[in-house]
Protein backbone atom coordinates (compact mmCIF):
# COMPACT_ATOMS: atom_id res chain seq x y z
CA UNK A 1 0.00 0.00 0.00
CA UNK A 2 1.31 3.22 -0.73
CA UNK A 3 0.22 6.37 0.38
CA UNK A 4 -1.02 7.49 -2.55
CA UNK A 5 -4.52 7.23 -3.02
CA UNK A 6 -6.53 7.52 -6.05
CA UNK A 7 -9.21 9.79 -6.68
CA UNK A 8 -11.71 10.43 -9.24
CA UNK A 9 -11.53 13.80 -9.94
CA UNK A 10 -14.64 15.03 -10.72
CA UNK A 11 -15.45 13.92 -7.47
CA UNK A 12 -13.06 15.60 -5.78
CA UNK A 13 -14.57 18.69 -7.81
CA UNK A 14 -18.00 17.68 -6.37
CA UNK A 15 -16.56 17.53 -2.89
CA UNK A 16 -15.31 20.73 -3.41
CA UNK A 17 -18.17 22.55 -4.99
CA UNK A 18 -19.99 20.65 -1.82
CA UNK A 19 -17.89 22.43 0.67
CA UNK A 20 -17.79 25.94 -1.13
CA UNK A 21 -21.60 25.74 -0.92
CA UNK A 22 -22.05 24.22 2.32
CA UNK A 23 -19.32 26.66 3.98
CA UNK A 24 -20.87 29.73 3.61
CA UNK A 25 -24.16 28.71 4.72
CA UNK A 26 -22.76 27.59 7.75
CA UNK A 27 -20.67 30.37 8.50
CA UNK A 28 -23.12 32.84 7.80
CA UNK A 29 -25.68 30.87 10.03
CA UNK A 30 -22.81 30.73 12.89
CA UNK A 31 -22.49 34.42 11.96
CA UNK A 32 -25.56 35.17 12.59
CA UNK A 33 -26.05 32.73 15.91
CA UNK A 34 -23.08 35.23 17.15
CA UNK A 35 -24.77 38.22 16.16
CA UNK A 36 -28.12 37.30 18.05
CA UNK A 37 -25.82 36.76 20.93
CA UNK A 38 -24.16 39.77 20.71
CA UNK A 39 -27.87 41.11 20.74
CA UNK A 40 -28.94 39.71 23.51
CA UNK A 41 -26.17 40.46 25.62
CA UNK A 42 -26.67 44.21 24.74
CA UNK A 43 -30.17 44.13 25.35
CA UNK A 44 -29.43 42.02 29.14
CA UNK A 45 -26.53 44.98 29.64
CA UNK A 46 -28.90 47.99 28.25
CA UNK A 47 -31.81 46.00 31.12
CA UNK A 48 -29.58 45.54 33.61
CA UNK A 49 -28.23 49.14 33.31
CA UNK A 50 -31.63 50.54 33.39
CA UNK A 51 -32.33 48.23 36.46
CA UNK A 52 -29.84 49.64 38.41
CA UNK A 53 -30.14 53.04 37.39
CA UNK A 54 -34.09 52.74 38.53
CA UNK A 55 -33.16 51.11 41.51
CA UNK A 56 -30.57 53.71 42.61
CA UNK A 57 -33.67 56.38 41.58
CA UNK A 58 -35.74 54.62 43.42
CA UNK A 59 -33.19 54.06 46.88
CA UNK A 60 -32.85 58.15 46.43
CA UNK A 61 -36.25 58.46 46.24
CA UNK A 62 -37.12 56.60 49.43
CA UNK A 63 -34.12 57.96 51.23
CA UNK A 64 -35.15 61.72 50.63
CA UNK A 65 -37.86 60.39 51.84
CA UNK A 66 -37.11 58.74 54.76
CA UNK A 67 -35.28 62.21 55.65
CA UNK A 68 -38.00 64.17 55.21
CA UNK A 69 -40.38 62.26 57.30
CA UNK A 70 -37.59 62.55 60.08
CA UNK A 71 -37.69 65.88 59.38
CA UNK A 72 -41.48 66.04 59.70
CA UNK A 73 -41.06 63.94 62.84
CA UNK A 74 -38.62 66.20 64.45
CA UNK A 75 -40.73 69.77 63.70
CA UNK A 76 -43.61 67.86 64.43
CA UNK A 77 -42.45 66.41 68.12
CA UNK A 78 -41.25 70.80 68.33
CA UNK A 79 -44.40 71.73 67.42
CA UNK A 80 -46.37 69.46 70.31
CA UNK A 81 -43.47 70.39 72.69
CA UNK A 82 -44.41 74.52 72.28
CA UNK A 83 -48.25 73.62 72.14
CA UNK A 84 -48.01 71.60 75.05
CA UNK A 85 -45.79 74.37 76.60
CA UNK A 86 -48.35 76.87 75.07
CA UNK A 87 -51.11 75.06 76.89
CA UNK A 88 -49.30 74.75 80.18
CA UNK A 89 -49.35 78.41 80.37
CA UNK A 90 -52.54 79.14 79.63
CA UNK A 91 -54.48 76.62 82.13
CA UNK A 92 -51.48 78.09 85.13
CA UNK A 93 -52.55 81.75 83.85
CA UNK A 94 -56.63 80.14 83.67
CA UNK A 95 -55.66 78.65 87.50
CA UNK A 96 -54.49 81.53 88.28
CA UNK A 97 -57.08 83.84 87.85
CA UNK A 98 -59.96 81.00 88.85
CA UNK A 99 -58.01 81.28 91.93
CA UNK A 100 -58.68 84.96 92.28
CA UNK A 101 -62.18 85.18 91.32
CA UNK A 102 -62.74 82.35 93.83
CA UNK A 103 -61.43 84.26 96.68
CA UNK A 104 -62.80 87.59 95.43
CA UNK A 105 -66.56 85.43 95.92
CA UNK A 106 -65.77 84.00 98.80
CA UNK A 107 -65.12 87.71 99.73
CA UNK A 108 -68.31 89.27 98.78
CA UNK A 109 -69.86 86.03 99.95
CA UNK A 110 -68.76 86.51 103.68
CA UNK A 111 -69.30 90.28 103.35
CA UNK A 112 -72.79 89.69 102.11
CA UNK A 113 -73.27 86.93 105.18
CA UNK A 114 -71.80 89.68 107.44
CA UNK A 115 -74.67 91.87 106.41
CA UNK A 116 -77.19 89.50 106.13
CA UNK A 117 -76.44 88.18 110.15
CA UNK A 118 -76.85 92.08 111.10
CA UNK A 119 -80.22 92.56 109.05
CA UNK A 120 -81.25 89.26 110.71
CA UNK A 121 -80.15 90.35 114.22
CA UNK A 122 -81.71 93.72 113.42
CA UNK A 123 -85.54 91.49 112.48
CA UNK A 124 -84.70 89.52 115.41
CA UNK A 125 -84.24 92.63 117.74
CA UNK A 126 -87.59 94.24 116.32
CA UNK A 127 -89.48 90.62 116.11
CA UNK A 128 -88.36 90.51 120.38
CA UNK A 129 -89.09 94.20 120.78
CA UNK A 130 -92.79 93.50 119.00
CA UNK A 131 -93.25 90.53 121.30
CA UNK A 132 -92.01 92.39 124.21
CA UNK A 133 -94.39 95.04 123.73
CA UNK A 134 -97.42 92.18 122.80
CA UNK A 135 -96.60 90.67 126.31
CA UNK A 136 -97.13 93.91 127.96
CA UNK A 137 -100.40 94.46 126.10
CA UNK A 138 -101.49 91.67 127.01
CA UNK A 139 -100.13 91.62 130.53
CA UNK A 140 -102.02 95.10 130.89
CA UNK A 141 -105.52 93.80 129.69
CA UNK A 142 -105.02 90.37 131.57
CA UNK A 143 -104.51 92.76 134.58
CA UNK A 144 -107.25 94.92 133.44
CA UNK A 145 -109.63 92.23 133.72
CA UNK A 146 -108.79 90.66 136.41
Amino acid sequence: MSKRALVDPDQLLKLVEQLRAAVPGDFSRAQEVLRKRDDLLSQGLDEARRIRASAETELRSRLGETNLVREAQKQAEQIAAEAQGKAKRVLEIAEAEASKRRAAADQYSQEVLYQLEQDVAGVLTTIRHGIEVLDARQGAVTARGA
